[in-house]
């Protein structure tokens, strides 16, 4: 089996070896995120193995931080070594070789590799500009009725579009979900990086035992290099789920949790994003360039006229970016707009690329 490179991690090595060159490159489409310095301190303790599951305090930590809102009746709270490690465990609990997973695009790259990595065929569910990248419920049961699928994949919010998902859409499909058979799997690991509250307090429902979420630390608590993540597994599928994991990884790093835990206790979310976002809404208005107007995550998802011509003039500047191609079929006239970038930084990449777009 041969798997591609993360695209996404793939511009954070060219810019570090850039670096080792004396040479300076920007992303326009991955994050500058800060870290921390001394707010969090080791102790002895960090280097025990936790139980399977993971701490305890933690998991109930992130019942009331990650899942407020969620039946977790039904379910239990299970950490993991990050997003990925929890995707590829679902992924093997509740399928079987070459069981068919939808992944409406765009979507994160990654999805379709889990996919490929745990034995499962990605089926592919493109969405429409022209319809704010919505999903519908309607498309979805044609699709099942051909394609019987055994689960549906998902960011809420949505990487890279920025939207979140309508409350009664996702209540319909779990209803949906409940009837078939098949499984849903919610990645909201931008559960705290939300711009629209409103529209993130209804996109919640009463969920089943065929829903499972996922969150993540990375992002919404600044511990991309922790690899942790929380997972809202329905009670029959947690102990194979479990399981798998532990075969893996035994259990999530100890440190990696305890570091997740005082995060919480500490309420050390991201830093608000508010101004960056809306200086990038300015630019793209400016530029004129079409976009859906994003409502969670820190990613837009603008449509350009020449994407081939923007690509080879932005890297002329010094600038890297991710194509849409990255996340799906026919979205060659998209890329992936990160701002989550000090404002002094982003100031610098937009006038780069106005540079670069004034060129003849």
């Amino acid at each position: 089996m041969e798997l591609r490179r993360s695209p996404t991690l793939e511009i954070g090595e060219k810019i570090k070896a850039a670096q080792k060159a004396n040479k300076k490159l920007y992303s326009l489409s991955t994050p500058s995120l800060p870290y921390y310095t001394d707010t969090l301190k080791t102790d002895c303790s960090w280097g025990r193995l936790s139980p399977p599951a993971g701490l305890p305090e933690l998991i109930d930590q992130t019942k009331i931080d990650l899942f407020a809102g969620w039946d977790v009746l039904n379910h239990q709270v299970v950490i993991t070594a990050g997003a990925k490690a929890s995707l590829f465990a679902i992924l093997k609990s509740i399928t079987k070789a070459q069981d068919k997973i939808l992944v409406p695009s765009p979507s994160w790259p990654s999805y379709f590799d889990i996919c490929a990595l745990a034995e499962c065929v990605p089926v592919e569910m493109p969405t429409a500009f022209s319809n704010g990248f919505n999903l519908e419920i309607e498309e979805i049961k044609q699709i099942y009725h051909k394609e019987k699928f055994r689960v549906i994949m998902f960011s809420n919010p949505n990487n890279p579009t920025g939207i979140i998902y309508d409350g009664d859409f996702l209540k319909q499909l779990d209803k949906f979900a409940q009837d078939c058979g098949f499984y849903v799997v919610i990645d909201q690991s931008f559960s705290k990086v939300i711009f629209d509250h409103d529209k993130w307090s209804k996109s919640r429902f009463h969920n089943s035992d065929r829903v499972i979420i996922v969150d993540s630390f990375s992002k919404n608590y600044l511990l991309q290099g922790a690899r942790v993540a929380a997972t809202l597994v329905p009670t029959h599928v947690t102990e194979n789920f479990i399981n798998i994991h532990q075969t893996i990884l035994s259990a999530a790093p100890a440190p990696a949790q305890i570091m997740a835990l005082q995060a919480l206790k500490k309420k050390l979310l991201i830093p608000s994003l508010l101004k960056q976002r809306e200086k990038t809404q300015h630019f793209l208005t400016e530029k004129k360039w079409e976009f859906i107007e994003q409502s969670g995550s820190f990613y837009f998802f603008p449509k350009i006229l020449d994407m081939e011509v923007m690509e080879k003039r932005a890297y002329r500047k010094d600038i890297l970016l991710l194509k849409g191609s990255f996340f799906g079929k026919g979205y060659n006239d998209h890329f992936r707009l990160c701002f989550a970038k000090p404002m002094s930084e982003l100031q610098i990449i937009f006038d780069k690329l106005d540079s670069a777009l004034n060129e003849k």
